[in-house]
Protein backbone atom coordinates (compact mmCIF):
# COMPACT_ATOMS: atom_id res chain seq x y z
CA UNK A 1 0.00 0.00 0.00
CA UNK A 2 2.87 2.34 0.82
CA UNK A 3 4.50 1.51 -2.54
CA UNK A 4 1.25 2.33 -4.35
CA UNK A 5 0.92 5.61 -2.48
CA UNK A 6 4.48 6.58 -3.38
CA UNK A 7 3.80 5.70 -7.01
CA UNK A 8 0.67 7.87 -7.09
CA UNK A 9 2.55 10.72 -5.46
CA UNK A 10 5.34 10.36 -8.02
CA UNK A 11 2.85 10.39 -10.93
CA UNK A 12 1.12 13.49 -9.57
CA UNK A 13 4.45 15.30 -9.31
CA UNK A 14 5.48 14.23 -12.82
CA UNK A 15 2.12 15.42 -14.20
CA UNK A 16 2.59 18.80 -12.55
CA UNK A 17 5.98 19.08 -14.23
CA UNK A 18 4.73 17.79 -17.59
CA UNK A 19 1.66 20.05 -18.01
CA UNK A 20 3.61 23.35 -18.12
CA UNK A 21 6.01 21.77 -20.62
CA UNK A 22 3.08 20.74 -22.83
CA UNK A 23 1.66 24.26 -22.68
CA UNK A 24 5.06 25.72 -23.54
CA UNK A 25 5.31 23.43 -26.56
CA UNK A 26 1.79 24.36 -27.67
CA UNK A 27 2.64 28.06 -27.37
CA UNK A 28 5.83 27.56 -29.39
CA UNK A 29 3.98 25.61 -32.08
CA UNK A 30 1.18 28.19 -32.17
CA UNK A 31 3.65 31.05 -32.43
CA UNK A 32 5.68 29.35 -35.13
CA UNK A 33 2.89 27.98 -37.32
CA UNK A 34 -0.08 30.28 -36.64
CA UNK A 35 0.78 33.61 -35.00
CA UNK A 36 3.95 34.41 -36.97
CA UNK A 37 2.46 33.57 -40.41
CA UNK A 38 -0.70 35.52 -39.49
CA UNK A 39 1.45 38.52 -38.54
CA UNK A 40 3.30 38.30 -41.86
CA UNK A 41 0.01 38.22 -43.78
CA UNK A 42 -1.24 41.29 -41.88
CA UNK A 43 1.99 43.19 -42.63
CA UNK A 44 1.80 42.10 -46.28
CA UNK A 45 -1.86 43.21 -46.42
CA UNK A 46 -0.98 46.66 -45.03
CA UNK A 47 1.91 47.14 -47.47
CA UNK A 48 -0.30 46.06 -50.35
CA UNK A 49 -2.92 48.61 -49.32
CA UNK A 50 -0.23 51.30 -49.37
CA UNK A 51 0.65 50.12 -52.90
CA UNK A 52 -3.04 50.24 -53.92
CA UNK A 53 -3.41 53.82 -52.66
CA UNK A 54 -0.13 54.94 -54.27
CA UNK A 55 -1.10 53.43 -57.63
CA UNK A 56 -4.62 54.77 -57.38
CA UNK A 57 -3.85 58.41 -56.63
CA UNK A 58 -0.85 58.69 -58.97
CA UNK A 59 -2.94 60.21 -61.75
CA UNK A 60 -1.45 60.66 -65.21
CA UNK A 61 -1.61 63.86 -67.22
CA UNK A 62 -0.48 62.84 -70.72
CA UNK A 63 -3.12 62.88 -73.49
CA UNK A 64 -4.43 59.49 -74.65
CA UNK A 65 -6.30 58.33 -77.74
CA UNK A 66 -9.01 56.65 -75.71
CA UNK A 67 -10.34 56.68 -72.17
CA UNK A 68 -11.84 53.54 -70.64
CA UNK A 69 -14.49 54.23 -68.00
CA UNK A 70 -15.22 51.17 -65.86
CA UNK A 71 -18.81 50.56 -64.87
CA UNK A 72 -20.15 50.33 -61.35
CA UNK A 73 -23.39 48.91 -60.01
CA UNK A 74 -26.24 51.37 -60.46
CA UNK A 75 -28.81 52.11 -57.78
CA UNK A 76 -31.92 50.02 -57.18
CA UNK A 77 -34.12 52.56 -58.97
CA UNK A 78 -31.93 52.32 -62.07
CA UNK A 79 -30.17 55.67 -61.66
CA UNK A 80 -26.40 55.99 -61.75
CA UNK A 81 -24.55 55.46 -58.47
CA UNK A 82 -22.50 58.28 -56.96
CA UNK A 83 -19.22 56.47 -57.69
CA UNK A 84 -20.15 55.90 -61.34
CA UNK A 85 -21.24 59.52 -61.75
CA UNK A 86 -17.85 60.56 -60.41
CA UNK A 87 -16.06 58.36 -62.95
CA UNK A 88 -18.22 59.64 -65.81
CA UNK A 89 -17.58 63.26 -64.85
CA UNK A 90 -13.84 62.60 -64.80
CA UNK A 91 -14.06 61.06 -68.29
CA UNK A 92 -16.22 63.96 -69.44
CA UNK A 93 -13.69 66.45 -68.12
CA UNK A 94 -10.82 64.65 -69.89
CA UNK A 95 -12.78 64.67 -73.16
CA UNK A 96 -13.64 68.37 -72.89
CA UNK A 97 -9.99 69.20 -72.23
CA UNK A 98 -9.07 67.11 -75.30
CA UNK A 99 -6.95 64.79 -73.20
CA UNK A 100 -8.82 61.84 -74.70
CA UNK A 101 -10.33 61.54 -78.19
CA UNK A 102 -12.69 58.59 -77.72
CA UNK A 103 -14.39 57.01 -74.73
CA UNK A 104 -15.02 53.32 -74.07
CA UNK A 105 -17.75 52.65 -71.51
CA UNK A 106 -17.71 49.10 -70.20
CA UNK A 107 -20.33 47.35 -68.08
CA UNK A 108 -23.01 44.73 -68.66
CA UNK A 109 -26.41 44.10 -67.13
CA UNK A 110 -26.89 45.49 -63.63
CA UNK A 111 -29.99 46.12 -61.50
CA UNK A 112 -33.47 45.62 -62.99
CA UNK A 113 -32.03 44.40 -66.29
CA UNK A 114 -30.49 47.80 -67.04
CA UNK A 115 -27.16 47.88 -68.84
CA UNK A 116 -24.42 49.94 -67.17
CA UNK A 117 -22.78 50.82 -70.49
CA UNK A 118 -26.07 52.07 -71.98
CA UNK A 119 -26.68 54.30 -68.96
CA UNK A 120 -23.12 55.59 -69.16
CA UNK A 121 -23.38 56.30 -72.89
CA UNK A 122 -26.65 58.19 -72.38
CA UNK A 123 -25.14 60.30 -69.60
CA UNK A 124 -22.11 61.24 -71.72
CA UNK A 125 -24.28 61.94 -74.75
CA UNK A 126 -26.64 64.12 -72.69
CA UNK A 127 -23.61 66.11 -71.57
CA UNK A 128 -22.30 66.85 -75.03
CA UNK A 129 -20.15 63.90 -76.12
CA UNK A 130 -21.07 62.88 -79.70
CA UNK A 131 -22.21 59.26 -80.00
CA UNK A 132 -19.51 58.68 -82.64
CA UNK A 133 -16.91 59.22 -79.91
CA UNK A 134 -18.48 56.76 -77.46
CA UNK A 135 -17.74 53.04 -77.86
CA UNK A 136 -19.87 50.66 -75.82
CA UNK A 137 -19.06 47.30 -74.23
CA UNK A 138 -22.33 46.01 -72.82
CA UNK A 139 -21.22 42.43 -72.15
CA UNK A 140 -18.71 42.67 -69.28
CA UNK A 141 -19.92 41.41 -65.90
CA UNK A 142 -16.68 41.77 -63.89
CA UNK A 143 -13.34 43.57 -63.96
CA UNK A 144 -11.57 40.86 -65.95
CA UNK A 145 -14.24 41.00 -68.66
CA UNK A 146 -14.14 44.82 -68.58
CA UNK A 147 -10.43 44.69 -69.40
CA UNK A 148 -10.61 41.89 -71.97
CA UNK A 149 -13.54 43.41 -73.86
CA UNK A 150 -11.96 46.86 -73.78
CA UNK A 151 -8.73 45.41 -75.15
CA UNK A 152 -10.62 43.86 -78.07
CA UNK A 153 -12.02 47.30 -78.88
CA UNK A 154 -8.60 48.91 -78.46
CA UNK A 155 -7.00 46.38 -80.82
CA UNK A 156 -9.79 46.78 -83.37
CA UNK A 157 -9.32 50.57 -83.46
CA UNK A 158 -5.51 50.29 -83.11
CA UNK A 159 -5.35 52.65 -80.17
CA UNK A 160 -1.86 52.91 -78.70
CA UNK A 161 -2.48 55.07 -75.65
CA UNK A 162 -5.20 54.68 -73.04
CA UNK A 163 -6.43 56.46 -69.93
CA UNK A 164 -8.06 54.18 -67.35
CA UNK A 165 -10.83 55.76 -65.28
CA UNK A 166 -12.06 53.99 -62.15
CA UNK A 167 -12.09 54.14 -58.35
CA UNK A 168 -8.61 54.59 -56.85
CA UNK A 169 -8.57 51.18 -55.10
CA UNK A 170 -9.46 49.50 -58.41
CA UNK A 171 -6.57 50.91 -60.46
CA UNK A 172 -3.75 48.54 -59.39
CA UNK A 173 -5.71 45.42 -60.37
CA UNK A 174 -6.84 46.95 -63.68
CA UNK A 175 -3.24 47.87 -64.58
CA UNK A 176 -2.11 44.34 -63.69
CA UNK A 177 -4.71 42.91 -66.08
CA UNK A 178 -3.83 45.28 -68.92
CA UNK A 179 -0.10 44.62 -68.53
CA UNK A 180 -0.57 40.86 -68.33
CA UNK A 181 -2.11 40.85 -71.82
CA UNK A 182 1.15 42.30 -73.21
CA UNK A 183 -0.56 44.66 -75.65
CA UNK A 184 1.92 47.06 -77.23
CA UNK A 185 0.79 50.30 -75.61
CA UNK A 186 2.85 53.44 -76.00
CA UNK A 187 1.32 54.75 -72.82
CA UNK A 188 -1.16 53.76 -70.10
CA UNK A 189 -2.43 56.59 -67.92
CA UNK A 190 -4.66 56.17 -64.88
CA UNK A 191 -7.15 58.73 -63.65
CA UNK A 192 -8.98 57.80 -60.47
CA UNK A 193 -11.90 59.12 -58.50
CA UNK A 194 -10.56 59.01 -54.98
CA UNK A 195 -11.16 62.11 -52.89
CA UNK A 196 -9.39 61.33 -49.64
CA UNK A 197 -8.50 57.59 -49.40
CA UNK A 198 -8.30 57.81 -45.61
CA UNK A 199 -11.94 58.93 -45.51
CA UNK A 200 -13.03 56.29 -48.01
CA UNK A 201 -11.27 53.37 -46.37
CA UNK A 202 -13.52 50.33 -46.36
CA UNK A 203 -11.93 47.15 -45.04
CA UNK A 204 -14.16 44.88 -47.14
CA UNK A 205 -13.12 46.69 -50.34
CA UNK A 206 -9.42 46.46 -49.54
CA UNK A 207 -9.72 42.81 -48.56
CA UNK A 208 -11.55 42.03 -51.81
CA UNK A 209 -8.94 43.86 -53.88
CA UNK A 210 -6.10 42.16 -52.00
CA UNK A 211 -7.49 38.67 -52.65
CA UNK A 212 -8.58 39.42 -56.23
CA UNK A 213 -5.20 40.94 -57.14
CA UNK A 214 -3.20 37.88 -56.11
CA UNK A 215 -5.76 35.43 -57.43
CA UNK A 216 -5.42 37.01 -60.87
CA UNK A 217 -1.64 37.32 -60.58
CA UNK A 218 -1.16 33.67 -59.65
CA UNK A 219 -3.93 31.80 -61.43
CA UNK A 220 -4.86 33.75 -64.56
Amino acid sequence: MQFTGNLNHHLEKSNLKTLPQVFKKLIKVGTRYILFPALLVIIWFLFHNFFIIKEGINNGTSPAEVGVIFGSKNQENGSLSASLLERLNIGLNLYRKKQIEKIIVTGGMANKGLCEADLMRKYLSDHGVPLKDIITDDKALNTQENVENSLEIIKKHKFKSVAIVSEYYHIARIKLMFNKHNYDFNNIETVSSYGNPLKKYHLDVYLREFLAYYYYLLFK
